[in-house]
């Protein structure tokens, strides 16, 4: 999701101690520029505002004009719309897992592999179902064999931190940088986190909301008032494992293993889309009265996406885009919550957890940490 601005993640810290995290988000909201033009141009326009996560937004944009119930507007077949999604989030995925959590900890990475798997991943067309289903495969071999392999070679679950370590290092470069983050030490208890995101449908939305959302909330978006993570880990909160290292404090790390697991379903999806095991990704319902507005939710790789759209004479009158950036790293939100209230050896230690924190939100824009020492300037 591209566009002037990014955010600004200062923590202020006191000695050895992160005392405060503020989060300065200065996105624009981009569905400002689509009111006023007839629906047909505003659904050629919004694949082009966003270089990241471009079809999930192009098609919850025609979701949600469709729900609303705009002339020559339809959404594409269902297998199709599923399978483009699929895609995408799986790039998304392999971007992070292959190169940037590697990174982070100084592992190498497997540009040629991932290079190979991203490209196969663009290619995929909503219909091209034999070769969706090859690269399923592919994916799905991939988790099991390099990412997650010391997991899938056990018929037990593992006893204690250390031999869970032992089996993540056993996974190549990711599951060394998964060991790592485990071995920096636990970052949040249960208790101390906010609530992670229910997974809700269209329909359920539409009923909280009422209406297209105004651009207070879709600058800081709650659900019964309150901030809440949206992502990989909401999804898959109650796999076992990941269920392990949330309950020993391990959040961060359990981010990293949800967007493994996560990743798998994409194989899975890609193989069987709309499976009636797995939800769907895409989903649209009237909203308010249900005359001339609409809501679309799709599922991405950083959590929930919502388009709201009111259409009066086949223009539109009002549009709302809720991200899940805006979700995560809410004024309220993980990354305040998470990022604050704990102790460092040093201050090359502190900017690593913080990253290790904002890489595991996975922002959709660029960003910048900052050390500032409390009643002194930037560091």
């Amino acid at each position: 999701m591209s566009g002037a601005g990014g955010l600004r993640l200062e923590a202020s810290i006191a000695g050895d101690r992160v005392t405060r995290v503020t989060v300065a988000n200065a996105r624009p909201l981009a569905a400002r520029v689509l009111v006023g033009r007839p629906v047909v141009e505003a659904l050629r326009a919004v694949p082009a505002l966003f270089a990241v996560c471009g079809r999930a937004q192009g098609l919850a944009a025609v979701a949600a004009c469709a729900a609303a119930g705009a002339q020559d507007v339809e959404r594409v077949d269902a297998l199709a719309e599923e399978r483009s999604v699929t895609a995408e989030m799986a790039q998304e995925h392999l971007w992070r897992l292959m190169l940037d959590w590697p990174a982070l900890f100084g592992h190498g990475s497997r540009r040629e592999r991932f290079a190979n798997l991203y490209r196969r991943l663009d290619q995929i067309g909503g219909r091209d179902a034999r070769a969706a289903f090859e690269l399923g495969g592919d994916l799905l071999d991939l988790v099991a064999v390099e990412i997650l392999a010391g997991f899938f070679q056990s018929i037990r679950e593992p006893h204690g931190l250390g031999e869970f370590v032992e089996r993540a290092r056993s996974g190549g470069d990711i599951g060394a940088a998964l060991a790592d983050l485990i071995e920096m030490g636990s970052s949040t208890a249960e208790s101390e986190s906010v609530p992670l995101l229910p997974l809700r449908s269209a329909s359920e939305w539409a009923g909280t909301l009422e209406r297209v959302p105004e651009p207070a909330f879709c600058a800081a978006p709650s659900f019964e008032g309150v901030a809440h993570e949206t992502g990989a880990l909401a999804r898959h909160k109650d796999s076992l494992l990941v269920r392990t290292l949330l309950a020993r404090g391990h959040r961060v790390a359990a981010r990293l293993f949800a967007r493994a697991i996560d990743l798998a379903d994409c194989g899975s999806r890609l193989r069987h889309p709309l499976a009636a095991d797995l939800p769907r990704l895409v989903d649209g319902a009237p909203l308010g009265d249900g005359v001339g507005a609409g809501l679309a939710c799709v599922e991405t790789a950083r959590g929930l996406l919502m388009h709201a759209v009111r259409i009066e004479k086949e223009r539109i009158a009002q549009y709302a885009i809720v991200a899940p950036t805006e979700w995560n790293f809410h004024p309220a939100g993980a990354f305040v919550r998470e990022g604050a209230g704990w102790t460092f050896p040093s201050r090359e230690a502190a900017l690593q957890r913080l990253k290790a924190l904002a890489l595991s939100l996975d922002p959709c824009v660029p960003y910048e940490i900052v050390l500032r020492e409390e009643g002194a300037g930037d560091a």
